[in-house]
């Protein structure tokens, strides 16, 4: 006889592998790689040493999850801001506005993803990279459309998108590490204001514009 699992016990394996995770998150947030221990991960999730190994092989593999749960998250919020999004300019301000509201919206799972994994892991590191490349591209595409429509004036579109990304790295990261500012979604606003001016689009409200 085959034994065919219920609902309610597809149930109780999903809660449990969720309340892993989220353990996984404030540990590696607070400890780092190196500092945590998967000990330290199940008694903060109320669950045994071994049940952990029922759901992921090692420490490894559980930080990698969460690694990519968070470059996943980023992204699909970016593709789905961007759906409804026209013209360069758009594109840019809703995809970095998409972009911050998912880190402060889950900011250990931030800390993790762009503090403690390139610190403590080779290999998340290079998923970062990957993570940083891919939004240059998607800004070196808007920077291109402003320049075919005249919105902007000609430039290295590859350099400006390098700059509009690393500045938003390097607050996301004093956000994190120095809580400064303390409302990253706030701030972004300005830094995308920001970012846009400098790629040479005239906002509301400035001098001179009509």
């Amino acid at each position: 006889m085959v034994y065919r699992r219920t609902k309610k016990v597809d149930q109780k394996i999903e809660a449990r592998l969720q309340a892993i995770m989220q353990a996984a998150r404030e540990e590696f947030a607070r400890n780092g790689f190196y500092g945590t221990s998967v000990k330290d991960i199940a008694r903060r999730a109320g669950v045994g040493i071994g049940t952990i190994y029922l759901y992921l092989r090692n420490k490894e593999a559980l930080f990698t999850a969460l690694v990519n749960e968070a470059y996943e998250m980023v992204l699909e919020r970016i593709a789905r801001a961007r759906k409804n999004a026209t013209g360069g300019r758009q594109k840019l301000q809703v995809s970095m506005e998409a972009a911050l509201a998912v880190l402060q919206e889950n900011r250990d799972l931030a800390r993790v993803m762009l503090v403690q994994s390139p610190a403590g892991h080779p290999a998340v590191a290079e998923q970062l990279y990957d993570l940083l490349r891919r939004l240059t591209k998607l800004v070196e595409e808007d920077v291109l459309e402003g320049i075919q429509r005249k919105e902007l004036p000609p430039q290295d579109a590859h350099v400006a998108a390098l700059a509009f990304v690393g500045t938003f790295y390097q607050v996301v990261i004093s956000w994190l590490k120095d809580g400064i500012p303390a409302d990253l979604t706030a701030a972004g606003k300005e830094l995308v204001a920001y970012n846009l001016r400098g790629l040479g689009y005239r906002l509301e409200g400035d001098l001179g514009n009509d």
